[in-house]
C-alpha cells in the first residue's frame, strides 16, 4: 500500500469512521489484496464492527503474507483477547514485547497495556500489576531519556495532589543511576538544596552529581509531570491499574489511580472512565 493510502486509512480509523475505512479498502481491493498492510485494516474494521470472526479470517490473511507483521501480530493478540480466548492472545503479545530499536516505545507501551488487561481478563491479578507497572516504567523511561536530551525552560507546575507519579519519576532517575554507576538519587533536603542553589543557578537543570550522588532537581519533575500529561498514555495506564485494584477489592488503592487518572488527562481530551469508575466507588 502507498503511504498516502496508510495516511487516509488511518484517518477514518481515527476519526471512528469505519464506513469510509471499508468504503475506501474496496475501492483500492485489486491492487492492494495481495499487501499484508489491507488485510490488517480489514481484520481491525471488522472487530472494531464487532465481528470477530471475519477479523480472524482477515487478520490470518495479513499474517500469511507477512508473518513478521508488528501490526498484524498485535492486531491478532487483541482479537483473541477480545474472543476470550487469552492464551493465543497472550502468545501474539509476548512476541511483540522483544527489545528492538526498530520498536517504538508508544508500541510497546500499547503491547504491555494489552497483556496486562489480557491477564486481567484472566483474573491473573500478579501478571497485569507486572505487565501495568512496566508499561509505566517504559514510559518513564524515554521521558528521563527526553529530558536529559533537551534543554529545560519549564521549572513551575500546576500543583498535584497525587503521589503515584512522584514515585515513577524518583524511581526511573534511581534505576538509571545506578546505571551510571551513581550510588545515591535522591532529592536534597531543605538544607542541600539551598546550598546547590547558592553555589549553581540550577533552574532548568534536572540533576545535579555531587560524587555519588545524584540530586533531583526541581525542574525535573516539573518536566517529568508535564509530559504525562502531553498524551492520554499515563492517564489510561493508571485508570486500568485503578480497575484492577478495585477488581481486587482495595479500593484505596483504586481510588488514588482514578483520581491520579483524572488529575493527569491532558487539557481538551474527554477521558469518561476514570470519573464513571470513581463515582462507581463513591456509591
Amino acid at each position: 500500500m502507498q503511504q498516502d493510502e496508510h495516511k487516509q486509512l488511518a484517518n477514518f480509523l481515527r476519526n471512528g469512521d469505519y464506513q469510509s475505512a471499508l468504503d475506501f479498502l474496496e475501492e483500492i481491493e485489486q491492487k492492494a489484496k495481495d499487501d499484508s498492510d489491507y488485510w490488517y485494516y480489514s481484520a481491525h474494521i471488522a472487530r472494531k464492527s464487532g465481528d470477530l470472526k471475519r477479523a480472524e479470517i482477515f487478520c490470518k490473511k495479513a499474517l500469511e503474507l507477512s508473518p513478521d507483521s508488528r501490526n498484524a501480530n498485535f492486531e491478532m493478540g487483541v482479537i483473541y483477547q477480545t474472543n476470550g480466548e487469552y492464551k493465543k492472545a497472550i502468545a501474539f503479545l509476548k512476541k511483540l514485547i522483544e527489545p528492538s530499536k526498530d520498536i517504538s516505545w508508544t508500541d510497546t507501551v500499547d503491547t504491555l497495556n494489552s497483556l496486562a488487561l489480557t491477564y486481567k481478563k484472566m483474573r491473573d491479578w500478579d501478571n497485569a500489576l507486572k505487565y501495568y507497572n512496566l508499561a509505566l516504567e517504559t514510559l518513564a523511561q524515554e521521558i528521563y531519556e527526553n529530558i536529559k536530551r533537551n534543554s529545560l525552560n519549564e521549572v513551575q507546575m500546576g500543583t498535584k495532589t497525587t503521589e503515584g507519579w512522584m514515585r515513577l519519576a524518583v524511581g526511573i532517575v534511581v534505576k538509571n543511576a545506578a546505571k551510571d554507576g551513581i550510588t545515591e538519587a535522591m532529592v536534597p533536603d531543605g538544607e542541600t538544596a539551598t546550598k546547590l542553589l547558592q553555589e549553581n543557578p540550577l533552574l532548568g537543570v534536572a540533576f545535579y552529581d555531587e560524587g555519588n550522588k545524584r540530586y533531583i532537581l526541581p525542574a525535573y519533575f516539573s518536566a517529568f509531570a508535564n509530559a504525562l500529561k502531553s498524551s492520554i498514555f499515563f492517564a489510561n495506564i493508571v485508570n486500568n491499574l485503578g480497575t484492577l485494584y478495585a477488581e481486587q477489592g482495595d479500593y484505596k488503592q483504586a481510588r488514588e489511580c482514578f483520581q491520579e487518572a483524572i488529575e493527569f488527562t491532558p487539557a481538551g481530551v474527554r477521558y469518561d472512565d476514570p470519573h464513571i469508575a470513581l463515582r462507581s466507588l463513591d456509591k
